[in-house]
């Protein structure tokens, strides 16, 4: 439930993830959407392109940020306006990481306001390191297995990029994974309260 009385600034809302993105989504978003630009369905020619592979559709993006919104919204608010930017590209593999936070809240002729600050990541799997589990070590040790994802494979990640891990235990092994995580889309969007 979302209240104003409740709601403080700063608050940010839970983040909404959809993924991984699907070679064959895409494909079915081009024809839904008819946007049959080949960038988003066709490898050749998105590399002919300048791209390192096919990307998502920006719009498929952006509805992923809106669904977040309403979703949270659910039945006490209405989402009013959205301004995004697109700033990175999504590919497949990649999670998308829809998130916001309100940055004001006020009332105007009698209605209460939510100004938020928007914005989307895609979280990029790299590699998976694989281990025995060592007690006595949080590192990866030299009988390691290591899976690259095809982020690493075509070079998709950039000095500078935001590399982070995440460590898996269970009884038997150790389980490192990195991701690289860019934003996709950064913006604002207003939603109406009702209560």
């Amino acid at each position: 439930m979302v209240s104003f009385n409740e709601i403080e600034e700063g608050f940010e809302i839970p983040p909404y993830i959809k993924g991984p993105i699907k070679r064959e989504q895409l494909v079915e978003y081009a024809k839904a959407s008819g946007d049959g630009n080949p960038i988003h369905t066709n490898e050749q020619i998105a590399v002919m392109a300048g791209l390192k592979g096919v990307i998502a559709h920006g719009l498929l993006d952006m509805a992923y940020m809106i669904q977040a919104l309403v979703n949270w919204l659910g039945k006490d608010g209405e989402l009013k306006d959205i301004d995004v930017q697109f700033r990175g590209m999504v590919r497949p593999g990649d999670m998308v990481h829809s998130k916001a936070k309100v940055i004001k809240k006020y009332k105007e002729k009698g209605k209460k306001f939510l100004d938020l600050e928007i914005w989307q990541e895609a979280v990029t799997p790299v590699a998976t390191i694989s281990s025995p589990l060592t007690p006595d070590k949080t590192e990866a040790p030299s009988d390691s297995s290591l899976k690259l994802y095809e982020a690493a494979y075509r070079g998709w990640l950039k000095e500078g990029h935001n590399i982070v891990f995440e460590l898996k235990k269970d009884k038997n092994r150790i389980e490192h994974t990195f991701y690289s995580v860019q934003k996709s889309i950064i913006g604002t969007a207003k939603a109406v309260l009702f209560k």
